[in-house]
């Protein structure tokens, strides 16, 4: 074999290395994606505000009034892939920080929506609660200024479009810890941010709503 054809040859399996790299490189960015953002944006506990407090609902069935009120922001950070959400689960918790207690006061589910590239959206919703729930949130509302712990979580399940196709669906466990002050809103005006849940957690959680339920 001649210097040229070896040239030639060493060229040639160069060219396709650097296009196969180039091609692999491509396609991992386009598969690539980065999981939706969740935040807790508003939060309001009527019962637990002493300025003009609300008297929560007796049970589950009451039309008027609502024991709790929440807007969640989503934000999906995909600059070219739209993310399809399967029926969102929203769980809020009491937090007993004497005996670190969860208790459960209740569970909201939005709807299944989609969302397009690098769009946020506002889901909103309230929960009646129990007569449970609500002898809960009234537990030492009368003798203390001081703010009270909460806990929300949020399951659900995302498929995401890329180009003419969707991905296998991928779960997502999110939760935060908040407080709430004597207004019935947060303490903190920023959102919170909801991170990965434990699964430890996640094990905790079920047992005590089995309990408690």
């Amino acid at each position: 074999m001649s210097d040229g054809t070896a040239d030639t040859c060493c060229r040639c399996c160069s060219s396709f290395i650097l296009t196969s790299g180039l091609t692999a490189l491509f396609l991992w960015l386009s598969l690539r994606t980065s999981t939706p953002k969740l935040f807790l944006q508003n939060i309001s506990i009527p019962s637990l505000n002493r300025s003009h407090p609300i008297p929560p609902p007796a049970n589950s069935s009451s039309s008027s009034g609502a024991l709790l009120s929440f807007d969640l922001r989503l934000e999906n950070p995909n600059k070219d892939k739209g993310v399809f959400y399967d029926a969102v689960k929203v769980s809020f918790y009491s937090l007993d920080g004497g005996n670190n207690k969860s208790i459960p006061l209740g569970n909201f589910t939005i709807p299944p929506f989609y969302q397009g590239h690098q769009k946020k959206a506002t889901k909103s919703g309230s929960l009646n609660g129990t007569t449970g729930a609500a002898a809960i949130l009234r537990r030492g509302n009368d003798s203390s200024s001081a703010p009270r712990s909460f806990r929300v979580d949020i399951a659900t399940r995302v498929r995401y479009k890329i180009i003419f196709f969707k991905t296998k669906r991928h779960r997502i466990a999110v939760g935060a810890d908040f407080q709430v002050n004597d207004q019935g809103t947060k303490v903190n005006s920023r959102d919170v941010r909801l991170k990965t849940t434990p699964f430890c957690w996640e094990i905790g959680v079920l047992v005590l709503s089995v309990l408690v339920f």
